[in-house]
């Protein structure tokens, strides 16, 4: 009995650490609201327990480090409020300059409204932070916050989602949730009906207020078996073809359908994750392909279709090893500014992925930050774990000298 007291104790007490260390961390925010309480909780029922042990020395140990790590969870708290005060109120210069390159998700209306006159570039629309709001609601808030920016004299703001249609369908139920792209590859008319799929999913974004969708997925389908741990990518049951060509296709004449009603499609997501062995929402990923492959076959899809439309490029997490193999592509000077930029001739508008998905998260969430920030890409985009936008301003701040001296 008294063993199985000092397991629980130990095992109460390695959470409780674990979980102060990974404080905000964008893994657990689904407990974000009561992170900070549940954490003080959990660390005072350590204590007490161990106040029960008749182990003096192993009773006070634990009591000092738990006191120590409770004191070390409150200042990290409260600093971070401390900087979020400070950008969302009293924005500097550097920090309105910060904003023209991001696009962030939100929760807060007010405090989203804030950051829109502050000059962030974009926002990012889902299921979540619309949560409960009919379409009029949602559009009247949107058309709120473009008025907003033309009375302060700013630039529309660039109001993004990800509709690709079929399982990811981030707007659905609140607009009709389209099959996915890949159900017309075998249809006769599949380029016409391709178009008249964009058409119509043009027409149901711009009606919100949208003007960039993050779709369609140009990844090669994967040839392989769905991997055990692929919890979120599900790159099979969302690209479009295994054929560059096919996929050519469909996504042409669905990204016209787009732009006839003036919504702006994004290509991705480069450098292709159907030869990706990994998730990169949770884990780091690798991709050994040659270049020289890449370009014939891959990379088809990308060149083809951003040459003949406005389309946006998404850049993933893979680390694309024949270039960079410490950076993934999404903060990679080398991948964006030789590959990208020079060899592939691209000189539209690139985006990273979310960069608080693991992969980039993982490594170090600031070091990410400044790579993409460093590299010629044109908006680096925060959608899931929104308060990770203060963080990335404290980081370029904190480390301005070494992007620009």
């Amino acid at each position: 009995m008294k063993t199985l007291k000092y397991i629980i104790i130990l095992i109460l007490f390695i959470i409780a650490t674990i979980w102060s260390y990974n404080l905000r961390d964008p893994h657990l925010l689904p407990f974000r609201d009561y992170e900070i309480v549940s954490l003080l909780i959990l660390f005072i029922l350590t204590s007490v327990l161990a106040l029960l042990l008749e182990t003096k020395i192993l009773c006070y140990s634990i009591l000092f480090l738990s006191i120590i790590l409770m004191t070390k969870t409150v200042i990290t708290e409260s600093y971070f409020l401390y900087v979020k005060s400070n950008i969302l109120n009293t924005p500097s210069y550097l920090h309105r300059l910060i904003n023209k390159q991001l696009i962030i998700g939100f929760n807060d209306i007010s405090e989203i409204e804030k950051l829109s006159i502050n000059g962030i570039a974009g926002i990012y629309i889902t299921k979540r932070n619309i949560k409960g709001k009919s379409l009029t609601e949602v559009r009247h808030i949107l058309s709120q916050l473009q008025l907003k920016r033309k009375q302060a004299g700013l630039p529309p703001l660039i109001i993004t989602t990800d509709q690709e249609g079929g399982p990811v369908s981030r707007l659905s139920p609140l607009i009709e949730q389209q099959p996915a792209l890949n159900s017309l590859v075998s249809r006769d008319n599949s380029s016409d009906m391709a178009f008249e799929y964009g058409k119509k999913q043009g027409k149901l974004l711009k009606n919100i207020g949208i003007n960039v969708n993050f779709g369609p997925v140009v990844d090669l389908m994967p040839i392989k078996p769905v991997l055990a741990l692929d919890f979120h990518t599900q790159i099979n049951t969302r690209a479009i073809s295994d054929s560059p060509q096919k996929i050519i296709q469909i996504a042409l004449p669905y990204i016209k359908g787009l732009e006839r009603n003036g919504i702006t499609a994004t290509l991705k997501h480069f450098p292709g994750l159907g030869k990706v062995n990994s998730d990169t929402h949770h884990f780091s990923a690798e991709l050994e392909v040659p270049v020289a492959d890449l370009i014939t076959k891959d990379w088809l899809p990308f060149t083809i279709l951003s040459s003949q439309t406005n389309s946006w490029i998404m850049l993933s997490h893979v680390t694309l090893n024949q270039v960079d193999q410490l950076n993934p592509v999404s903060t990679s000077k080398i991948v964006v500014d030789n590959i990208i930029r020079k060899q592939l001739g691209f000189t539209g508008i690139l985006i990273t992925d979310d960069l608080t998905m693991g992969a980039t998260y993982n490594r170090g969430f600031c070091k990410s930050v400044l790579g993409a920030y460093n590299a010629d890409i044109d908006y680096l985009l925060i959608a899931y774990d929104y308060e990770k936008y203060y963080d990335l301003i404290h980081c370029i701040e904190q480390n301005i000298e070494k992007l620009y001296y």
